[in-house]
């Protein structure tokens, strides 16, 4: 399968879907650890759309589950940032701060959504040719 960046989701099979996130599901594990403060493994979910469509992804510390929400993100590059935003929750301490933290600074400042937004910008790229040369 060839894949650039840009390739739209709704061009790719639900198969080519999964392994995009799993390539970059392993390429995080392997570059930014695993969170042993956590009891379980992470899982990810993988659907169309969230109730809310606006959402691409979201991570759920009570069940370590990372669900990518492939409809919303319109392509490759998208499903990876994706990604690799809700893993950099599963790493942080959500269940102790990311309230508290919301009350005091909102979204848009919230200091874990800024290294979340950070992570995926930096770490994309890296992501993408990890993928891009094991699929």
């Amino acid at each position: 399968m060839m894949i650039k960046l840009s390739t739209p989701t709704d061009t790719l099979n639900i198969k080519e879907i999964r392994e995009i996130i799993k390539l970059s599901a392993k390429w995080c594990t392997e570059n930014f650890g695993v969170n042993n403060r956590r009891h379980k493994p992470f899982t990810i979910q993988i659907r169309k759309y969230a109730i809310k469509r606006d959402r691409y992804g979201e991570f759920d510390a009570m069940n370590n589950t990372i669900t990518i929400y492939y409809g919303t993100c319109n392509n490759v590059k998208l499903i990876i940032q994706t990604l690799i935003h809700e893993y950099t929750h599963y790493m942080q301490p959500i269940r102790t701060a990311y309230v508290r933290l919301y009350k005091e600074h909102g979204y848009d400042n919230h200091p874990m959504e800024i290294e979340a937004r950070e992570m995926e910008n930096m770490y994309y790229s890296k992501t993408f040719k990890y993928v891009k040369n094991n699929i």
